[in-house]
């Protein structure tokens, strides 16, 4: 029997499969992650095609049966411009850090919140967003140790644990200067952390350093 829903999601991920279908990762508010296939999607005058692209905020309607997720309508809920490359390139590093630590069907709203505030955030050409973003989901799914004080677990100083604080509270507009030493330094902790939950060897940041020569 066939179950139909509608959800808010974001498209973390849009691959082309078969002769005219897209194969989607969506993470959605209320069911968390979620695999699906839109069908005929890539056809000339198909409805759902020019909707269904990666970090769209959208509302899909699903139907759930035995071979799993379709696509049956979708509207986009905002309206961005399509990101340019280096916002691109920041935006699939962070998703690709929130796909190596997702695994089930679970909703997970303050994950959802953030990951949209962190795709917005990728708008801005000069904005440090993948760093914060990875702080923060550290965070929301327990993986981060307790900052309130020093502790042997996660060695930071106090420029570092002040700005690791902040990104938590979602100040990411409001973030303080942060040393390229404390920089590389929150990086080298998360990725310490990343591959402790992980099996996935990120390839994102590579791509982009190549590509930005960074």
């Amino acid at each position: 029997m066939t179950h139909s829903a509608t959800y808010e999601a974001i498209i973390l991920k849009a691959y082309d499969v078969g002769e005219a279908d897209r194969f989607l990762i969506l993470l959605t508010k209320e069911r968390g992650r979620i695999a699906a296939r839109a069908r005929g999607a890539r056809r000339l005058h198909s409805r759902l095609g020019g909707h269904l692209l990666p970090f769209q905020h959208v509302m899909v309607s699903l139907a759930e049966g035995s071979a799993g997720f379709l696509v049956t309508s979708v509207q986009k809920k905002t309206h961005t411009q399509p990101l340019s490359i280096v916002p691109f390139l920041s935006a699939q590093q962070g998703i690709e850090v929130l796909l190596a630590l997702l695994h089930d069907e679970e909703p997970l709203p303050d994950v959802f919140r953030a990951t949209l505030q962190f795709i917005g955030s990728c708008q801005e050409q000069n904005s440090p967003s993948v760093l914060p973003y990875t702080i923060t989901l550290l965070a929301l799914l327990g993986l981060l140790p307790d900052l309130r004080e020093a502790n042997s677990d996660l060695p930071l100083n106090n420029e570092e644990r002040s700005f690791a604080r902040q990104c938590c509270a979602g100040e990411w507009h409001h973030l303080p200067p942060l040393s390229e030493k404390a920089r590389v330094n929150l990086q080298r902790h998360c990725s310490l952390i990343l591959a402790e939950q992980s099996i996935r060897t990120l390839c994102a940041p590579k791509i982009a350093m190549a590509i930005t020569n960074r």
